[in-house]
């Protein structure tokens, strides 16, 4: 008996393909974020802000840890999609966007951003439903399409403030594009980016909306996916262990 309890618990614990496809897209992300360091450190000649877009790269690379440090620290686990979402937003936005300077190529890079960040922030907006509500299968699909919307639509808000205020502190910084050829614009052209970008967000989060809606009615266990699961990690696989080897020996 000992020894069947022994060898089971001697087993290698298998990785769900969802948390080993969460493994893969960070090692990707740090991959990048630590190229992006080294590229910057070898290139020839000097940098304008040298000191500071070194300090701009190992800031990603900490930031991409930021999702696991919250996770041992408060000893909860994030949803895979929410992890996977956030280092394939960090690639796109920060290495692609900023460090390879993709929006002096594509000039409709950020527009392509605004709506895919709008649909991610509606769909990670279902986190914070499963955190309120215990029961989820009484949930209404509209209430999951208006919350979504109007989360998503929320942060949107809440970044053009933040390019406002950036673009007030930094002289030139030109984060809302007021500034074409070195000659600040005017009237509705000045509003342009803005807009541009609000409607986009709309769009995207209303996209969301209905996506959330629609998988609702078709499964009740939906949300289950978004749910932000407590940890003990010690008590928690004793007690599996030992239920497993309890069954085993009945």
């Amino acid at each position: 008996m000992d020894e069947t309890l022994e060898n089971q618990n001697n087993k290698p614990k298998k990785i769900s393909k969802g948390l080993l496809a969460e493994y893969i897209v960070f090692g990707i992300t740090l991959a990048c974020f630590v190229f992006a360091v080294i590229y910057f450190l070898i290139s020839p000649g000097g940098h304008d802000g040298y000191v500071l877009g070194i300090l701009q790269r190992l800031g990603m690379i900490i930031l991409i840890f930021l999702p696991m440090i919250l996770e041992r620290i408060f000893k909860f686990k994030f949803p895979v999609f929410f992890n996977i979402s956030i280092y394939i937003f960090f690639i796109m936005a920060v290495f692609i966007g900023t460090f390879m300077d993709i929006y002096s190529v594509f000039r409709h890079w950020d527009t392509v951003l605004h709506g895919l960040s709008a649909c991610l922030f509606g769909l990670l907006s279902m986190c914070l439903v499963c955190v309120w509500f215990k029961n989820r299968d009484d949930i209404s699909p509209l209430f999951l399409l208006i919350f979504a919307f109007c989360f998503s639509l929320a942060i949107e808000a809440v970044w053009e403030i933040y390019e406002y205020t950036v673009d007030a502190i930094i002289v030139g910084y030109n984060a809302q594009r007021y500034i074409e050829n070195g000659v600040e614009l005017v009237g509705r052209a000045a509003l342009y980016d803005t807009m541009k970008d609000i409607i986009i967000g709309a769009v995207g989060a209303l996209i969301a909306g209905i996506v959330c809606a629609i998988c609702q009615k078709k499964n009740k266990n939906f949300l289950n996916a978004f749910e932000i699961k407590k940890i003990n990690r010690k008590k928690s696989v004793e007690k599996i262990d030992i239920e497993k080897n309890e069954n085993s020996l009945s």
